[in-house]
């Protein structure tokens, strides 16, 4: 099998090339990024090439690729996870968050539309699709209520993708993945909730919440997240026309999380209230009974150990 992965160098793309290259001696990897963010450490994907897999690295805006360039690689299955992911950013940046997420993603899926055997493509979206919650936890079926312009670009993105599936039969797979963390996550910039408190722990700085912290999200380690990938490409072109949530369905409030990483990191940062930015969802919790009844995916890693393990890469890369 040989898969395609677009944000190759991200904690998606490394982790999902690791899970793949590992378990299958006959899976080869194309390594699709632009390594526009700095990375934490080392570049991950220099590391993987070292290892003597079978990885091509491609230094390129996917949505540049070329039906051509597709043909030639020929890839079975196509893991688009590129994208600009920062909620806030978004709202700063919006026309780059146009460009980059919803025409980039357009461009791309119909580069590979114009394959003569189009591969499965499964494209990786977001909860923030579905807005303020109507019910929690959110199934597949919840409305779509985009609150911001990464939400919107993410819905819309679903959406061409999953034309090229009614359209014209094209195999195509939405994963809707909830508040996934671990190593090789962006620390720089508008950085995730979790590794931010993190490295600011660390580093005995104090964590801020927002809106009093009160805010509850889905909290999933990356490893289990790679496994419902992995599940979804074994699985194969019968799930095209499928969208699945993945999430562990358990509610952690942000304050939960600023106290949870103190204690692990036993760190003497002071957590502190801090005014809070308009709009941001009130709670994101996954039901992901679909993909379990579908592959038998079911994540396995408690909420602690995982935030123990991205300590234990922080500690690693700041060293």
């Amino acid at each position: 099998m040989r898969a395609l992965i677009t944000g190759a160098a991200g904690m998606y793309g490394t982790a999902l090339i690791r899970r793949l290259l590992g378990g299958q001696p006959e899976v080869s990897i194309i390594a699709v990024d632009d390594f526009s963010r700095n990375f934490p450490g080392e570049n991950p994907l220099a590391a993987i090439s070292h290892e003597g897999w079978a990885i091509e690295v491609v230094q390129r805006d996917y949505a540049e690729l070329t039906t051509d360039e597709l043909e030639r690689w020929s890839p079975d299955v196509v893991v688009h996870f590129a994208a600009r992911i920062s909620v806030p950013e978004s709202m700063d940046d919006p026309h780059g968050y146009f460009q980059n997420n919803e025409i980039g993603t357009f461009r791309f899926a119909h580069a590979i539309a114009g394959m003569a055997n189009p591969p499965l493509l499964i494209y990786a979206s977001s909860p923030e699709v579905y807005g303020v919650p109507v019910r929690v936890p959110m199934s597949e079926d919840h409305p779509l209520h985009p609150v911001t312009v990464y939400a919107a670009t993410k819905a819309a993105s679903e959406m061409h993708c999953m034309a090229l599936h009614r359209w014209w039969g094209h195999p195509v797979v939405v994963i809707r993945n909830f508040n996934t963390f671990g190593p090789h996550q962006n620390i720089d910039g508008h950085a995730a909730v979790l590794v931010t408190f993190a490295r600011r722990a660390l580093l005995g700085e104090p964590l801020q919440l927002e809106n009093g912290g009160h805010q509850t999200r889905d909290f999933m380690f990356v490893e289990d997240a790679v496994d419902a990938y992995v599940r979804v490409i074994e699985k194969g072109k019968v799930l095209a026309g499928s969208t699945f949530n993945i999430g562990t369905g358990q509610e952690t409030s942000i304050r939960e999380v600023a106290q949870t990483v103190v204690s692990l990191s036993k760190s003497a940062s002071e957590i502190v209230d801090v005014p809070g930015r308009p709009a941001d969802l009130p709670a994101l919790c996954a039901d992901a009974s679909r993909i379990r009844a579908v592959t038998g995916w079911v994540p396995r890693t408690p909420f602690e150990d995982g935030v123990r393990r991205t300590l234990e890469w922080l500690r690693a890369i700041d060293q």
